[in-house]
C-alpha cells in the first residue's frame, strides 16, 4: 500500500479538470477529509438555531397594491378589518355578569398593548355582530401593526397574553397572522418528524443496495453534512433578507435525497470500476486507480446533473416572492454543496477506507461488475422491440392522469391546512360555524384623502356601484350599508369607516376570500371608478396579486429551465435531439404529476389514506410553481444518468439499441435504488400535519416516481429507438478556414 501512494504523488495530474481534481483530492485525502470536517463543525455551530430566524409566509409581491392598502389602513386610518380576531367561548351565556366582566377587561388589556391600532369587542356594548349565534362565543377584534417579517415580535407576544383563560372565558386567536404563525410552528415540529422518519427508512434501504453498512453509513454522512451546510447557508442569509420557514423543510429535504442520489451513483460506479481492476497487483493502485475513473464519468455526470438542478431551481428567482426566492437560495447551495461533497470528501474517504468499504456485509460478497443480459437489459430490449404500441399505451395512460389538471382552481389554503387538533383551526371553525365569517374577511377599499361629508353623495355612487357586483352581498361604509345597489341602512355610531386619512369601505362578498372567485371580486372592484384613486386590500386583493406575479413569472421561468436543460444536456451528451426529447419527456411527467396533485388534494381523492386532510377544493397558487422547478431538478437527475451512460456505451461503438440497453443495465438498478430514497424522504414529508407540505411532499414523490419507471424504463428507450441514429444527430459545423478536409464525424 505505501509503494502505491508513493506511486500515486509521482502521477501528473490529468488534463481534465474533474481529473485534475480528483488527482488532488486523492494526492491528499486526509487533508481534504480534514478541511471538510472542520468546515461543517463551523457551519453545524451556524446552523443552531436556524428555525428561530425564519418566518412564514414571503408571498406578497413588493410593491403590491394589497400591502400599501393594508400599510394606509393601519398606519394612517388605524382601521380595517380584523388581523387578528380572539374567539372568547363559554359554557354559559355570553351575557352573564362573570362573562361580562371578563369580556371588558380582555378588551381593555387589548388597547393598551402595543402595535394594537384598533380594538372592536362585543363587550360591554354587545353588537349584535360579534355574538355568536349559540349564545356562547363573543368576538373581540383586534387591527395589529406590523407585517409577516415582525410577526413574532409583534404578535406572539399579544397571543400569549390574551389567550387561554379569562374567568369564565376560554380565548383563542384565529386571523390571517395566527394562522401564518401556528403554520411556522407546525412547519418546525414536521421537520423533526421527517428527519426521524426519513432517515431510518433511508438507512435500510442502502443498506439493502449495497449490502454494507459502512457503505450505506458513508452515503447517509454525505446526506447529514450537505443538510447542515445548507442549514447554515440559511442560517447565514436571514440575516440579510427574509427566509421563509418552508424552505428549510424542502431545502433539507431536497439536499438529502440529491447527497444520497449522487453518493450512491458515485459509489456504484467505483466498485465497477474497483472489479475491472482487480487485477492490480497493488491494491492501492487499484483503488487508485478506479476513483480516478470514477470521479471522470460518474462526477462528470454528477456535475452535469447538479448544474441542471441548480439551473431549474434559479428559475424560482424570476418571481417576486421571498418564499420561492428562499427555496431557490437554500435548493441551489444544498445542491451544490452534495456534489461538491460527492466528488472531493467521498472519494478521499474511499481511498482511506480501501476495501473496508465492504465491511460489516449483510449478504454474501458478490461481484460488482454489471454483465450484459441482465432482467434491466432484457426488460430495455423488449421495450425497443415494440416502441409504437408502447408509446401510444404510455401516452394515453399520462394524457389521462394530466386531465383533471385543467380543472384547477387556482386560489390558496387557508385554516383547514393545519392539522384539525391545532387550536387556531378550531377557533376559526368556530367562527365559521357561529358567525358572518365573510364578513370578518372583506375586501377592503381605501380612499385616502376622500371627506366623507364634503364628497358623501360620490361616496354612496361609488358604493351603491360596488354593492351591484357579482358575488358582492353587502357594502358598508361612511354613508350606510348597501346590497344590490340600494341604501339599506345607516351607519352605526363609532363605525370607524372616515378617518382624517380619508374613508374606508368593507366589500363583503358571499365567496371565500381564499378562493379565486373572491380574486375576481377584487379585479372587478379595482375596474369600479371611484371617487378618489383607491387602494384595494385584503385576503382577495393579496390571492389576485399573488396570482399576477405568478403568471408574470411563469413564461421567463419555463424559458430558463428549457434554455439551461437543453445546454447542459448538449453539453453532456453532444446530441441535439437526445436533450430536447428529454425536455420533452420530463414536461409530459410533470403534466400528470399536477394531474394528480388536483385529483388528490383538491378533488379531495385518497384524503383518509394521506392522513385525512381537509379537501378546500382550491389548488394553493404556489404549489406548482414549487413543484415544478424542484420536481424537473429531481427528474433531470436521472436523465442525466442515463444519457451520459448511453453516450459512453455509444462512444465505445454499440449500436443505438445496444448503448441503450447496455446503459439501462448499468443505471436502472442505481436510479430506483435512488428514486426509492427520494420517495422515502418525500413520503415523510407528506406525513406533515401542514397541509402545503403534505401536497409538495406528494407531488414530488408521485413525480420521481413516474420518471423513474414509466418515463425512464420504458418510455424513454422506447423514444430512442424510433429515433435510432437521429438521436446522435448534430448541426455540421465547417471550418472558416479551408486549411484542412472537413471530414464528418461518423455517429
Amino acid at each position: 500500500m505505501r509503494s502505491g501512494i508513493v506511486k500515486r504523488r509521482a502521477r501528473v495530474l490529468p488534463a481534465d479538470p474533474l481529473g485534475a481534481l480528483a488527482g488532488l483530492v486523492l494526492r491528499f485525502p486526509v487533508r481534504t477529509l480534514v478541511v471538510t470536517g472542520c468546515t461543517l463543525l463551523l457551519a453545524a455551530v451556524a446552523a443552531v438555531g436556524v428555525g428561530e430566524n425564519l418566518y412564514h409566509g414571503g408571498t406578497t409581491p413588493p410593491g403590491a397594491e394589497s400591502a400599501r392598502a393594508d400599510h394606509t389602513l393601519t398606519t394612517a386610518f388605524r382601521s380595517g378589518s380584523p388581523t387578528v380576531t380572539l374567539v372568547a367561548t363559554t359554557g354559559a351565556s355570553v351575557d352573564d355578569p362573570a362573562a361580562v366582566r371578563a369580556g371588558t377587561r380582555l378588551a381593555e388589556r387589548a388597547r393598551r398593548l402595543p402595535k394594537v391600532v384598533e380594538v372592536r369587542a362585543y363587550w360591554p356594548h354587545r353588537p349584535a355582530a360579534l355574538r355568536g349565534r349559540d349564545g356562547r362565543a363573543a368576538l373581540v377584534l383586534l387591527r395589529v401593526a406590523g407585517g409577516e417579517a415582525t410577526a413574532h415580535k409583534d404578535v406572539e407576544p399579544l397571543l400569549r397574553e390574551l389567550t387561554g383563560r379569562h374567568g369564565p372565558l376560554t380565548v383563542a386567536a384565529t386571523g390571517q397572522t395566527p394562522v401564518g404563525l401556528a403554520i411556522e410552528r407546525q412547519s418546525r415540529q414536521d421537520l423533526h418528524r421527517t428527519e426521524l422518519l426519513a432517515a431510518p427508512l433511508t438507512a435500510a434501504i442502502l443498506v439493502v443496495v449495497f449490502g454494507s453498512v459502512v457503505a450505506a453509513g458513508l452515503t447517509l454522512l454525505v446526506g447529514l453534512c450537505a443538510v447542515v451546510g445548507a442549514a447554515a447557508f440559511l442560517s447565514g442569509l436571514s440575516g440579510l433578507t427574509t427566509v421563509s420557514v418552508i424552505a428549510l423543510n424542502l431545502t433539507t429535504a431536497l439536499g438529502f435525497a440529491l447527497a444520497v442520489d449522487f453518493s450512491l451513483f458515485m459509489l456504484a460506479r467505483y466498485r465497477e470500476e474497483r472489479a475491472r481492476y482487480r487485477e492490480e497487483r497493488d491494491p492501492g493502485e487499484a483503488t487508485h486507480q478506479a476513483l480516478l475513473a470514477t470521479v471522470c464519468s460518474t462526477g462528470r455526470t454528477v456535475v452535469c446533473s447538479a448544474l441542471t438542478v441548480i439551473g431549474s431551481l434559479a428559475a424560482l428567482l424570476l418571481f417576486p416572492l421571498d418564499m420561492l426566492r428562499s427555496v431557490a437560495y437554500g435548493g441551489i447551495a444544498v445542491v451544490a454543496l452534495s456534489a461538491l461533497l460527492a466528488i472531493t470528501a467521498l472519494p478521499a474517504a474511499l481511498l482511506l477506507l480501501g476495501p473496508r468499504i465492504d465491511a460489516l456485509s449483510v449478504h454474501r460478497r458478490r461481484s460488482w461488475a454489471v454483465p450484459d443480459g441482465g432482467r434491466w437489459y432484457r426488460l430495455a430490449y423488449g421495450v425497443m422491440r415494440r416502441p409504437v404500441p408502447v408509446v401510444l399505451v404510455l401516452g394515453v395512460l399520462l394524457t389521462a392522469l394530466v386531465l383533471p389538471f385543467t380543472g384547477a382552481r387556482f386560489g390558496t389554503f387557508d385554516d383547514r391546512a393545519l392539522p384539525a387538533g391545532s387550536a387556531t383551526r378550531q377557533a376559526t371553525e368556530t367562527v365559521r360555524r357561529n358567525f358572518d365569517h365573510h364578513a370578518l374577511s372583506p375586501v377592503q377599499v381605501a380612499l385616502p384623502g376622500l371627506d366623507a361629508r364634503a364628497e358623501a353623495a360620490a361616496l354612496e355612487g361609488y358604493a351603491r356601484r360596488l354593492s351591484g357586483l357579482e358575488h358582492v352581498t353587502r357594502v358598508e361604509t361612511a354613508t350606510g350599508t348597501y346590497r344590490e345597489g340600494r341604501l339599506v341602512g345607516r351607519p352605526e355610531p363609532g363605525h370607524g369607516y372616515a378617518s382624517a386619512a380619508g374613508v374606508w369601505a368593507a366589500v363583503v362578498t358571499d365567496v371565500g376570500p381564499e378562493t379565486p372567485e373572491g380574486a375576481q371580486v377584487v379585479r372587478a372592484v379595482r375596474a369600479v371608478s371611484s371617487p378618489v384613486p383607491a387602494l384595494v386590500g385584503g385576503t382577495q386583493a393579496w390571492l389576485a396579486d399573488l396570482g399576477d406575479a405568478i403568471r408574470g413569472g411563469v413564461v421567463p421561468a419555463l424559458s430558463l429551465i428549457a434554455v439551461v436543460t437543453l445546454l447542459l444536456l448538449g453539453w453532456c451528451t453532444r446530441s441535439v435531439v437526445l436533450p430536447v426529447k428529454a425536455l420533452v419527456l420530463n414536461v409530459l411527467s410533470l403534466s400528470a404529476t399536477f394531474g394528480v396533485m388536483v385529483w388528490v388534494f383538491q378533488e379531495g381523492a385518497l384524503a383518509g389514506r394521506l392522513g385525512g386532510f381537509t379537501a378546500t377544493g382550491v389548488t394553493d397558487t404556489v404549489v406548482p410553481v414549487l413543484v415544478l422547478c424542484v420536481a424537473f431538478g429531481l427528474s433531470m437527475d436521472y436523465e442525466v444518468l442515463l444519457l451520459s451512460r448511453t453516450v459512453e456505451e455509444h462512444e465505445a461503438g454499440a449500436s443505438t439499441r445496444q448503448a441503450v440497453a447496455r446503459a439501462v443495465q448499468h443505471t436502472a438498478g442505481l436510479f430506483t435504488a435512488s428514486a426509492l430514497v427520494v420517495i422515502v424522504v418525500m413520503a415523510a414529508l407528506a406525513a406533515s400535519g401542514l397541509l402545503l407540505l403534505k401536497v409538495v411532499g406528494v407531488g414530488l414523490a408521485v413525480a420521481v416516481f413516474v420518471d423513474a419507471t414509466v418515463i425512464r424504463l420504458l418510455l424513454a428507450p422506447a423514444l430512442m429507438a424510433l429515433l435510432g441514429r437521429a438521436n446522435w444527430w448534430v448541426p455540421a459545423v465547417r471550418p472558416a478556414l479551408p486549411s484542412a478536409p472537413y471530414v464528418p464525424v461518423k455517429r
